[in-house]
């Protein structure tokens, strides 16, 4: 037995001795994510001396791979290899693993990959050429992805972790549990008021067993198909009955105080109506009036119009609303609006403004008489009263009707001589959570901007702080390293970091922010937080990669299909993106998928996309309508990484007014359970020709501490200039959250 042992080793000896003589030179993959800190450094570094050994000289690549690739090269002469072996003893151990980045770049045919196998993402896999090495020192090595992936590409496995002690024991416990979890189990989350709720009973109609919700809502429990799920708060006073249809991840959505034990659905078939219009004397049809309406509705006024007056000029044919200054020094305003010209000797002709029916006081002039005591008016000067209508709300609007000539004097007589604005609002009230009060959301009070925050989106953080005293770059990575010993599981730690490194070296950003993989494997928030991240630094690979992970782990997630689409035009990949975004608007593949909510942002990408590359696509399958692009001085779009989170956006115009935009579940709540229930993070507003100024956007946070412990709350705004011009322009901001009430400047923006 002895001898036929020997003549096996000659034999693989000298194949060995073979294949190296075709190609001597070799490829190291070096691992050096954070998982490799806990690597044999001597068991590696072995294996190479044998390498040198057996072939002493050799051109050595070596590739240092995490979440991106360092390439270095050596010549190694007489076995001589001390550089490479310093320069691996030196190396820094920081970030996620993505074998995805290796792909292309391995020269040789030699080839030695050093890892542990623990991927960052799930639908990643190592591809070697046969008959590599693929060597694991470390305790924590996934031992089955390493021995799967060695049999895929032929290669050879040296795993001096496996036959630890303490391995094998893990391993056969491991396969025990396997074979015990046979039994379906269903996977859910439970919102109370839209909010994760924790201690939520949850069971399976007819058995005695129940499970109760952890910290964040999420339970797991043993089910199969037909059964009935029981949903049951002590706390919040309410019971539901789930029935289970699919065995997949099941959301479970109830309010406070109320009793849902069945769910009814009501379809109700919407007639055909007339079309209507809204005249002095009510609804009354189109074709019935005799006369020409002008209408506006809530479509088409922004919503980060500030004043009633910007919202509804330019938008009718023959009106004009004066500018107002930031003092009320000037007539100006929907007060002073006119819809014919100034026909009357005292020019009284502004446009009488009626708010739900209720006739506003506007802005008038009058000639001055000689005898005015008052000196500032002599006599042929004229006397202004003005009136400003700034306090009603436009994002409170539902309808504004202009009536002109006879329609506006017959139902409003002389007093409708200058036209008459009939402004319906939505009247939208709620109740303030603190005094129990309902709020008018139509009116607008104390609306002045009077803060000043100078920084745009990087808050000086301790972590940031420590940083900023840095002499360079690396002199920074350096004191990051050392933070992270005492930080290593703080995630705010990080996109503190990131946010330093962004704009100073985007390798380091990269492999700062990765360390949220590392660390919270499997964790939508925290992979949705690394996506917006890469993306705002311009790593549009490792964005397709990591949004296909979110797919992968939530099917129904629209903002991942609608990022993924996006990174890949930085790809270049122009059809195929084409295909993706029409896909997602007309829902007719991806069936797991409602993307209506979106519908608006999905129809502006593609306009756009075909407007900027239209000679590198095939149109023949794509409607008219997407063939002519919408153009805007500015266009904002905001995404965020937790379902449900509560914050708020503040828009300041150029006359330091301002706009807030409330994402609470007092002001939101349908909103908020729509976008729970159909997976989508995603808003947008634009700025029109008549919005120039220098415009400030901020972001405070609303929720709760517990909401952000393990994962920050993280907004990412994408800023384009000049939308659908050719010299468009386009940033993403980054900004995280941590504390509630944190407010954060967005950006100052100057439109013009």
């Amino acid at each position: 037995m002895e001898k036929n042992l020997t003549i096996l080793l000659f034999f693989l000896a000298s194949l060995l001795s073979a294949q190296e003589v075709v190609n001597r030179n070799t490829t190291i993959c070096w691992d050096v994510s954070a998982s490799m800190t806990t690597r044999n450094l001597e068991k590696d570094l072995s294996v190479l001396k044998k390498v040198f050994e057996r072939n002493p000289d050799q051109e050595i690549q070596l590739l240092l791979f995490g979440t991106e690739v360092t390439e270095k090269k050596y010549g190694v002469t007489d076995g001589d290899w001390s550089q490479l072996r310093e320069d691996l003893e030196n190396v820094s151990y920081d970030g996620a693993t993505i074998y995805g980045v290796l792909k292309g770049k391995i020269e040789n045919d030699n080839v030695y990959m050093f890892t542990d196998g623990q991927k960052s993402l799930s639908k990643d896999n190592i591809s070697l050429k046969g008959k590599s090495f693929l060597i694991n020192s470390s305790p924590n090595g996934d031992s089955e992805f390493l021995e799967r992936s060695a049999l895929l590409n032929k290669s050879r496995l040296m795993d001096f972790a496996a036959m630890l002690p303490e391995n094998v024991k893990r391993l056969q416990q491991k396969a025990q549990s396997d074979q015990s979890s046979k039994e379906s189990t269903i996977k859910g989350t439970v919102y109370v008021d839209n909010k994760p709720a924790a201690d939520v009973r949850v069971a399976v109609k007819g058995l005695s067993d129940s499970f109760l919700t952890g910290p964040s809502g999420g339970f797991s429990i043993p089910a199969q198909v037909g059964d009935t799920l029981v949903v049951t708060s002590r706390t919040s006073k309410t019971i539901k009955t789930v029935p289970v249809e699919i065995m997949a991840h099941v959301d479970v959505f109830m309010a406070s105080n109320i009793v849902a034990l069945d769910e009814v659905i009501v379809v109700e078939k919407e007639l055909e109506k007339a079309e209507m219009a809204l005249t002095g004397y009510g609804l009354q049809k189109q074709e019935a009036i005799g006369y020409t309406v002008s209408e506006i509705d809530d479509e088409d006024i922004s919503e980060v119009t500030t004043t009633i007056g910007d919202a509804i000029n330019t938008k009718v044919t023959g009106l004009e609303v004066p500018g107002q200054n930031a003092w009320d020094r000037e007539a100006g305003g929907l007060g002073a609006a006119k819809i014919r010209g100034s026909g009357s000797i005292n020019m009284n002709t502004n446009a009488l403004v009626v708010v739900n029916g209720v006739p506003m006081k506007r802005s008038t002039t009058s000639v001055g008489a000689a005898f005015q005591s008052n000196s500032n008016n002599a006599a042929g000067s004229f006397v202004t009263s003005n009136a400003n209508m700034d306090y009603i709300d436009p994002a409170n609007i539902a309808n504004i009707t202009v009536l002109k000539g006879l329609a506006a004097t017959n139902a409003w007589g002389s007093e409708g001589r200058g036209g008459v604005i009939l402004i319906t609002t939505k009247t939208a009230v709620y109740t303030n959570q603190k005094t129990g009060k309902p709020i008018d959301r139509a009116l607008l009070k104390n609306n002045v901007y009077k803060e000043s925050q100078e920084e745009d989106g990087v808050q000086m953080s301790p972590t940031v702080r420590a940083l900023m005293a840095s002499d360079s770059p690396q002199d920074a990575y350096n004191t990051y390293l050392a933070l992270k010993d005492l930080n290593g599981s703080n995630s705010t730690f990080y996109l503190d970091a990131f946010q330093y490194f962004r704009t100073k070296d985007t390798q380091l950003a990269q492999r700062v922010i990765s360390n949220l993989l590392e660390h919270s494997r499997d964790n939508l928030e925290a992979l949705r937080t690394v996506a917006k991240a890469l993306s705002a630094i311009g790593d549009p690979q490792n964005v397709v990669r990591i949004n296909e992970e979110i797919i992968q782990l939530a099917p129904s997630d629209v903002n991942a299909y609608f990022n993924r689409a996006k990174a890949k035009i930085e790809l270049g990949h122009y059809q195929e993106t084409l295909n993706e975004l029409l896909a997602l608007e007309r829902g007719d593949k991806y069936f797991s998928v409602d993307a209506s909510p979106i519908t608006k942002t999905l129809k502006r990408e593609i306009k756009n996309l075909i407007a900027r590359h239209r000679s590198k696509l095939n149109l023949s399958n794509v409607e008219s309508e997407f063939l002519n692009n919408i153009k805007y001085k500015v266009r904002l779009v905001f995404e965020w990484n937790i379902p449900g989170a509560e914050f708020e956006l503040q828009f300041v115009n150029p006359q330091k007014r301002y706009f807030n935009w409330e994402h609470t579940n007092s002001a939101l709540a349908a909103r908020i359970t729509d976008e729970l229930k159909n997976n989508y993070r995603l808003e947008e507003y634009e700025f029109y020709g008549d919005m120039t100024g220098e415009w400030v956007i901020n972001a405070k946070y609303l929720g709760e501490k517990k909401d952000v412990e393990k994962i920050p709350f993280v907004l990412k705004t994408t800023l384009y200039k000049n939308f659908g011009l050719p010299n468009q322009s386009q940033e993403e901001i980054v900004v995280h959250f941590s504390e509630p009430n944190e407010k954060k400047n967005v950006r100052k923006l100057v439109v013009n």
